[in-house]
């Protein structure tokens, strides 16, 4: 290979390059960037008798051309490039400059795949990416496509790791709709990646739960963190408030809940009626410190609770 300058003009692109979205405010900046401290890095290029055909730097060619130059600097590559090669060092160039988008790499990646008969493992190596890398940008190509859609949003909930938790789901369940019922949770109440998680455990551990209500209970559990935090700072300042030690109180009955859910799973049932009696003798005495709660069942509080 050999370094210069060449014409623009006797540049051709090849049709089945990588990149295929093109942002014109990107390549504006570029330009931009050129003209102030020239060109940083040449295009890739394969000498074809007169003319050259581009491997790698359409964006730079691209923003070049808008810079009204006549001239490019290029690495020319004197032999042969083959198809399998090419969009090799093309996938090379744009995941190691984070050229492309997630749904670009994953459907370049996969024809570079099965152009090539590879494993996943080998075109790891040969792109020089951990493979678990490689399988977690590749999973957006098994959702369907208002969910690849949803990662390229610069403001959606959803991430390749969403993604990633969602796959897997659908992968030990044998049911892509309980990875649909996870992301459209994710995208309606911008749920977290741990939060993702914590449902996914919710449902995994109790299997025949409802996916709504595990995610119901991340919900509770998460505006229940919020007033914690709210009373701890408060309490710094009333300490002694009784109404601020209730409420320390049933805070510790809901972290040892929790304790108990998570080591145990399941109340035995020789203790489940003692539990019940205390529940409703406590019910009973916030309905005379609450009287609102008199006023309504406990099937329409604890609705009016999820709703929140």
């Amino acid at each position: 290979m050999k370094y210069k300058e060449i014409k623009i003009t006797s540049i051709d692109s090849r049709p089945d390059q990588v990149r295929t979205d093109f942002s014109e405010k990107r390549i504006d900046s570029l330009a931009k960037s050129i003209a102030e401290v020239g060109q940083l890095q040449p295009i890739v290029v394969q000498k074809k008798s007169d003319r050259y055909l581009l491997i790698a730097g359409e964006r730079r060619l691209r923003a070049v051309k808008k810079d009204k130059k006549e001239k490019i600097a290029a690495v020319i590559l004197e032999e042969e490039v083959s198809p399998e090669k090419f969009r090799q060092i093309q996938l090379i160039e744009n995941l190691q400059r984070q050229d492309l988008n997630p749904l670009e790499r994953a459907i370049s990646i996969n024809k570079f795949i099965e152009a090539n008969d590879l494993t996943k493992k080998e075109a790891a190596q040969k792109l020089g990416v951990a493979r678990t890398t490689l399988t977690l940008w590749l999973n957006i190509l098994d959702m369907k496509e208002k969910y690849q859609k949803e990662v390229l949003k610069a403001d959606s909930p959803i991430t390749l790791s969403h993604l990633s938790l969602a796959h897997a789901l659908a992968s030990r369940t044998d049911n892509p709709n309980k990875a649909n019922q996870l992301l459209d949770a994710v995208i309606k109440h911008n749920l977290s990646r741990k939060e993702t998680q914590a449902v996914i455990d919710l449902f995994y551990k109790y299997l025949h739960l409802p996916m709504a209500e595990a995610v119901d209970a991340v919900l509770l559990k998460r505006e229940r963190m919020k007033l914690k935090d709210y009373w701890a700072e408060d309490n710094k300042k009333y300490s002694h408030n009784l109404a601020r030690k209730l409420f320390r109180s049933f805070s510790n009955i809901n972290d040892n809940l929790e304790e108990f859910m998570e080591e145990e799973g399941k109340l035995p049932e020789a203790d489940q009626e003692e539990l019940l009696d205390e529940f409703l003798y406590l019910y009973q005495i916030m309905g005379i410190l609450i009287p609102e709660l008199k006023k309504d069942s406990l099937d329409n509080l604890l609705k009016q609770i999820k709703t929140k």
